[in-house]
């Protein structure tokens, strides 16, 4: 009966969210290409809009990617399992004193729920944004969140996804992540696999399925990181990012 009682707590939650969430975005926040030399910021996990700003700043400028992503496929069901453990380092020293030259410019409220916010952010205080609102709802789907990756002659473009139940902010944030996650593992990377034998039931012989499990690693210098475009689907409860770094961008020992 108490689990009964805390999903049903849950999904009026979850409703409430939906039901309060924004639908309008300003133009710096959908399509952040169109105001180059801005910064945005989140607030979210009781994180400050400015530290995130400042942070992202310095990462999505330069920084190093090391970590591993395991890939478990499971023949008895066709399912392929990700598990990814990876970490983004970049200077500390810098990011304290650009917190300290940022100023804000603009912010929408993401949800009157949550009360979670995102930040325009300059080092130009004197910078002044109008930027024009955009109904979300009236945004065709673009052809890009077709792809989870792509290139062209200048850039690597990789689309994250994340679901839209929970905190908004840091739905965006993970799919922007995995949009940088998407280049990474589609680009040269170090596999190792193995198989393992799984039974499906131990008082049976012969009820044996064969598994693998692919180790992928990654170590690459990234510089200039870029969100080209982001695209909230509230029909589908998913949230897009599109990501792109430039070729001349991603450095590694393990691509040729």
């Amino acid at each position: 009966m108490k689990n009964l009682n805390r999903i049903i707590l849950i999904t009026i939650f979850a409703l409430i969210f939906n039901l309060q969430a924004t639908e309008i975005y300003p133009e710096w926040f959908l399509f952040p290409t169109k105001y180059p030399g801005f910064q945005i910021g989140y607030t979210y996990n009781s994180m400050p809009a400015l530290f995130d700003a400042s942070n992202m700043h310095y990462a999505f400028q330069e920084c190093v990617v090391v970590g591993t992503l395991e890939l478990y496929e499971d023949e008895s069901t066709d399912e392929l399992m990700k598990n990814s453990n990876y970490f983004y380092y970049f200077s500390p020293d810098s990011v304290e004193h650009l917190r300290e030259r940022l100023s804000p410019v603009d912010r929408f409220d993401v949800s009157a729920f949550s009360q979670d916010q995102v930040y325009l952010y300059t080092v130009d205080d004197s910078v002044r944004v109008d930027a024009p609102r955009i109904d979300s709802r009236t945004l065709p789907v673009p052809n890009w969140i077709e792809k989870n990756f792509s290139e062209d002659n200048e850039y690597y473009y990789g689309i994250g996804m994340y679901t839209a139940i929970g905190n908004e902010n840091d739905a965006w944030k993970t799919a922007e992540e995995q949009g940088i996650f998407a280049i990474l593992t589609a680009l040269a990377v170090e596999v190792h696999k193995i198989q393992i034998i799984a039974k499906e039931n131990e008082s049976e012989v012969g009820r044996e399925t064969l598994d693998e499990i692919s180790f992928l690693k990654l170590k690459y210098l990234l510089k200039n990181i870029e969100v080209v475009e982001r695209y909230p689907d509230r029909n589908n409860k998913l949230f897009y990012a599109l990501v792109r770094i430039p070729k001349n961008g991603i450095k590694s020992p393990m691509l040729n």
